[in-house]
């Protein structure tokens, strides 16, 4: 069966899209072709409705869940609107707390700030994946269509989040040479929490600066 909605630990994850807007030189799909998470191949071969993602939410359960998380080896974000729909029903089915892992560049792509949007349906948590600490760092990590203005974006997301989502972390991997402290200074100037993660490692794990 196509996954999704996953569970790793307590937590359930979901699993919208498989495309993104960064070619991360990190990331195990582009690296390695490797799109297995825990497990789970998260590949898919087209983007799921609001309904088919729902209906494995509701097989997978709810009850005792600390968390529902929208990430996988995609950008959720380019679902804006199944996002929304999910988070709504997550929101009213009283999960205690729905967490989005992205990029950071849905505002860029989408031509408007999003942030209410995602605070209006009830998104609690953000992580804004900003992984350097200045725009030339980040073009050579992660290469994109925007290039040094993404960067740029995204701290913008941030800002944005920090005045109106509850939880929100900028979160950097620690390829060789990154200056954590560097990133840990720029996420604090931004308003969020610092997260580093570890290099060469994907899945639920304890990280520094934060919690998987």
């Amino acid at each position: 069966m196509t996954t999704y909605a996953y569970a790793l630990g307590e937590a359930l994850y979901l699993n919208l899209t498989s495309a993104c807007t960064l070619a991360c030189v990190f990331c195990p799909k582009i690296r390695d072709d490797d799109w297995v998470v825990g497990g789970y191949d998260l590949r898919l071969s087209r983007a799921p409705s609001a309904d088919e993602v729902w209906d494995q939410v509701l097989r997978a359960g709810l009850a005792g869940r600390p968390e529902v998380v929208f990430t996988g080896l995609g950008e959720p974000t380019r679902r804006l609107s199944v996002l929304l729909e999910i988070t709504r029903r997550l929101v009213d089915a009283g999960v205690a707390r729905v967490r989005l892992d992205t990029d950071g560049l849905a505002s860029l792509r989408e031509g408007r700030d999003v942030i209410p949007e995602m605070a209006r349906a009830g998104l609690g948590a953000l992580v804004v994946s900003l992984n350097a600490p200045d725009s030339a760092t980040y073009v050579r990590l992660c290469p994109n269509q925007y290039g040094e203005a993404a960067w740029e974006a995204a701290r913008d997301f941030l800002r944005s989040a920090a005045g109106c989502i509850p939880d929100v972390e900028a979160s950097f991997v620690g390829v060789p040479g990154l200056d954590a402290e560097a990133c840990r200074m720029e996420a604090e100037r931004l308003g969020a929490r610092f997260r580093l993660r570890p290099y060469d490692r994907v899945g639920r794990l304890k990280e520094q600066g934060g919690n998987a």
